[in-house]
């Protein structure tokens, strides 16, 4: 993924919520929201449940150039929660709104496009308007699992980076240690035969 899950749902509600310019953002943004009776969208990430991690080598040839890249990828369950507020009744009447655009058409193209999954259904979707106090009347809270993929392709430096796959080993007994000729040596790389499994 390009940019964070609670970004691209951002982008999501703006579509299809036809919200006006910065009244939906990302959570922790010291930001208040207004009491004029609009209609107001928070979204962030309250945690994630890593699912796969993994690393490897993998070479790229560029005009006969052959560089080795790491290539790390994360993926995570993460839960996106979605908070609609309004002092009016706007948010009392659209907050299911909110589930319907995790399931529009704008949003599975943005999944595709980005490679992570949405949820049909949220995990909860609660009346939070108490924990606003007389400030605002209508608050209610969504959280939408999501499942997430992130990559990064690094450049390593030399021919080999800092990956090593070429070893070179000796054996010794009493009479060859410390001389210059060992009892066995041998070379192992990435072509090195495999010995047979014998399923012990």
């Amino acid at each position: 993924m390009n940019s964070l899950t609670a970004q691209i749902i951002v982008n999501i509600l703006n579509q299809e919520m036809s919200m006006p310019a910065n009244d939906v953002w990302i959570r922790d943004q010291n930001r208040l929201v207004p009491t004029d009776g609009g209609l107001y969208i928070v979204v962030g990430m309250t945690g994630a449940f890593p699912t796969g991690n993994s690393t490897r080598m993998q070479s790229e040839t560029v005009n006969a150039v052959t560089t080795q890249h790491q290539i790390n990828e994360v993926q995570m369950q993460e839960n996106i929660q979605i908070d609609i507020f309004s002092s009016s009744n706007a948010a009392l009447m659209r907050a299911w709104e909110v589930i319907a655009a995790m399931q529009s058409f704008y949003a599975q193209q943005q999944q595709e496009l980005n490679n992570f999954k949405i949820f049909r259904i949220p995990r909860s979707f609660i009346d939070t308007s108490s924990a606003e106090g007389g400030t605002i009347l209508n608050r209610y809270t969504i959280v939408v699992p999501c499942l997430t993929w992130y990559r990064k392709d690094t450049l390593l430096d030399s021919p080999l980076g800092d990956y090593y796959d070429d070893f070179t080993t000796r054996v010794d007994d009493a009479d060859t240690i410390g001389t210059d000729t060992p009892l066995i040596e041998f070379e192992n790389t990435p072509s090195t035969p495999k010995p047979p499994y014998d399923g012990d």
